[in-house]
């Protein structure tokens, strides 16, 4: 893998995902529960989402999403 992918492949947290997309992250568990946004579990209570996978979103879902 090069750098690039690397950081494509980064997981963040519930909370750091919230800040990134400007919202809140109770919205974000929402968009998880409705299946707009992709993420996994780590243990058996903490989720992840990798980094493509909120480009991805914020292609789609403009609104409130800062430039990564």
């Amino acid at each position: 893998m090069n750098e690039k992918t690397d950081a494509a492949d980064e997981c963040v947290s519930l909370a750091r995902a919230a800040r990134i997309l400007g919202l809140c992250v109770r919205t974000v568990r929402r968009e998880i529960d409705r299946r707009k946004l992709g993420a996994f579990r780590v243990g058996r209570r903490s989720l992840r989402i990798r980094m493509s996978e909120l480009r991805r979103y914020m292609e789609r879902e403009p609104v409130g999403a800062q430039q990564i």
